[in-house]
């Protein structure tokens, strides 16, 4: 009977190292994968929004490896002031997140999608005009 005792608790203690171990492996991978994206998505982005009442709104996002942001924008030939937020960026579902921004944006190839208030993607004439481009390193 001790002998039986033993062998099993050999047995289980021979599968909980063994799913440790895979999960210690699958925990490596994550925080690779997460790095990887991360240095993809971390850069600074450029465009021209469009503007009701401007030629457009010059708009540059700078994507911080740290999480943090700063967003700067323009109203071209309509005031030389230049509006900056900064704060902290968050990434979750393909959606970058701007903490104390309205607008939320759509990870594309190599570029961000900038969606409506409502978190939707934005439709129309006028939808390709709603992007910032990667700038090259």
């Amino acid at each position: 009977m001790k002998r039986l005792f033993i062998l099993l608790l050999s047995i289980l203690f021979v599968f909980t190292a063994c799913d440790n171990q895979r999960k210690g492996a699958e925990l490596i991978k994550d925080k690779e994968h997460r790095n990887a994206d991360l240095n993809n998505l971390s850069g600074d982005y450029m465009g021209v929004m469009p503007c009701a009442d401007c030629d457009g709104i010059e708009t540059v996002l700078k994507l911080n490896k740290n999480f943090s942001y700063s967003y700067s924008s323009k109203y071209l030939n309509k005031s030389d002031e230049v509006f900056v937020k900064d704060g902290k960026w968050k990434f979750e579902n393909n959606i970058i997140t701007l903490e104390g921004v309205d607008y939320k944006f759509k990870l594309g190839d190599t570029k961000l999608l900038q969606l409506d208030l409502a978190g939707n993607e934005i439709g129309g004439e006028l939808a390709d005009n709603y992007k910032l481009e990667k700038m090259k390193e």
